[in-house]
């Protein structure tokens, strides 16, 4: 999931237009939404997901929809999600800070390089 704001589209009196879309990992865009005017993503989130099949499905957000009815909504729908947890929510984020990191198997790792990074 992310959200963009459209370039070029406020006017006088008018606010910028905002939509919120889910893709798949290709690219390709499953559904699309635009946020209520003078609203942010988060209101937007759950209408937006009625309309594809989360049944198994790993569902990725930005920080932003790191909130407990998108977590409680995801799980009601059968899906998996990856929430960025940052230092907004405390409690969770120290929670987070304090899990056994270091005994957890890893299944799968893979480092590459773009942009002169490592990612």
């Amino acid at each position: 999931m992310d959200g963009k704001t459209l370039r070029g589209s406020r006017h006088a009196g008018q606010a910028a237009v905002a939509l919120l879309a889910a893709m798949e990992h290709t690219g390709s865009v499953l559904a699309q939404r635009q946020a209520a005017d003078k609203s942010n993503e988060i209101p937007a989130f759950a209408p937006l997901l009625d309309t594809v099949d989360l049944a198994g499905a790993v569902v990725t957000a930005d920080a932003l929809h790191t909130q407990h009815n998108h977590g409680t909504y995801l799980r009601e729908r059968d899906a998996h999600y990856l929430a960025i947890v940052k230092k907004n929510h405390p409690g969770l984020f120290d929670r987070v800070r304090h899990l056994p990191w270091r005994e957890i198997a890893l299944d799968h790792y893979h480092r590459t390089h773009a942009h002169h990074r490592i990612l």
